[in-house]
């Protein structure tokens, strides 16, 4: 098991909690990123009353407020707005009375949205109240609001893996890891790699592409019925040095050491069970739609979603191969 496994398993058990329960787990995932930066995170005891303050870095004067709502309403922005306004100017009436050493750096507000990003602030409501309560306390520090996003890219700064394991087992959730498991994460950011160096050779056509070394025959597109889209197929496979660079830059990231093969893997078994009952086009299609049902937004994943399944497809590790 790797970083990835860790990070994405403790959230991924941490996001289904309301309430307390979501404030406690936040707390050692804080606990143990602060702990990892010699720094002390410290919750106060909420039974005795915390004087808003879900948890603190008294040496940063960072203060955190954790929010996990019963239920998503549909005037979640509004809730959000209500307790962030609520929460602050709490904070700030007590660090004016001198409580927790009467200074702030920084304010964080967490918000469990489940699987879902947070309400847009298309009009600065949390910049105006901030705003106001800084002017009206005259205290000067950030914020930020934010979800479970924030506790993850913690997570990921981590370097001693084992504080990862040790948080999971505490979580209780490292027996439910699979090792070999693709996730959606995984699959948006190998897609993203790959789509940013599509992105750069569109930028710089000049720029000498990397020599890509074909597997293939143009026989294979033929075998596989695949003629209709062989002007596709051919113009990728002349490009595919962009996922070779991809799976280079993959291969460098200490957090997913196995990730381009997680992929593969998933690929090629959902070959097998397509090509069951698929053959040709549909098949090819269905394959690209199989990279795509990890996106919400499929129209601007299309042409990477190709570019990773020609790819796999020129390795010969799907569709029928040509005799040699």
């Amino acid at each position: 098991m790797d970083k990835f496994d860790y990070c994405n398993s403790i959230i991924g058990f941490i996001k289904w909690h309301t309430g307390i329960n979501f404030q406690m787990c936040a707390k050692d995932v804080l606990k143990a990123y602060y702990d990892s930066k010699g720094l002390c995170f410290v919750m106060p005891d909420y039974y005795g009353g915390d004087f808003k303050n879900d948890g603190w870095v008294e040496q940063d004067a960072i203060f955190y407020q954790i929010y996990s709502p019963t239920r998503l309403k549909m005037s979640l922005q509004k809730d959000i707005e209500s307790k962030f306004n609520e929460d602050l100017e709490g904070l700030l009436t007590n660090l004016k009375k001198g409580k927790w050493n009467g200074r702030i750096k920084e304010f964080i507000f967490i918000v469990n949205t489940f699987d879902n990003n947070l309400p847009p602030d298309s009009d600065g409501v949390f910049k105006k109240i901030a705003d106001s309560l800084i002017q009206r306390f005259d205290f000067n520090f950030s914020y930020k609001i934010t979800n479970t996003d924030y506790l993850y890219d913690l997570l990921r700064d981590i370097d001693d893996i084992k504080r990862l394991e040790s948080l999971s087992a505490k979580m209780n959730v490292r027996n439910y890891i699979d090792p070999n498991a693709i996730t959606e994460r995984l699959m948006i950011d190998f897609i993203d790699e790959i789509s940013g160096k599509i992105n750069d050779r569109f930028i710089n056509p000049d720029k000498s592409p990397n020599e890509y070394v074909r597997v293939s025959t143009p026989e294979k597109i033929s075998l596989n019925n695949l003629e209709e889209k062989r002007y596709e197929i051919e113009n990728i496979l002349v490009n595919l040095d962009v996922v070779e660079e991809a799976v280079a830059r993959i291969n460098q990231d200490i957090l997913f050491t196995n990730k381009f093969n997680r992929v593969k893997e998933y690929i090629i078994e959902r070959y097998n069970k397509e090509s069951v009952g698929l053959s040709g086009i549909a098949l090819y299609d269905k394959m690209i739609n199989a990279v795509l049902d990890f996106s919400a937004n499929k129209d601007a994943k299309i042409v990477p979603a190709k570019f990773l399944i020609v790819y796999i497809f020129d390795k010969c590790d799907i569709f029928e191969k040509e005799k040699r």
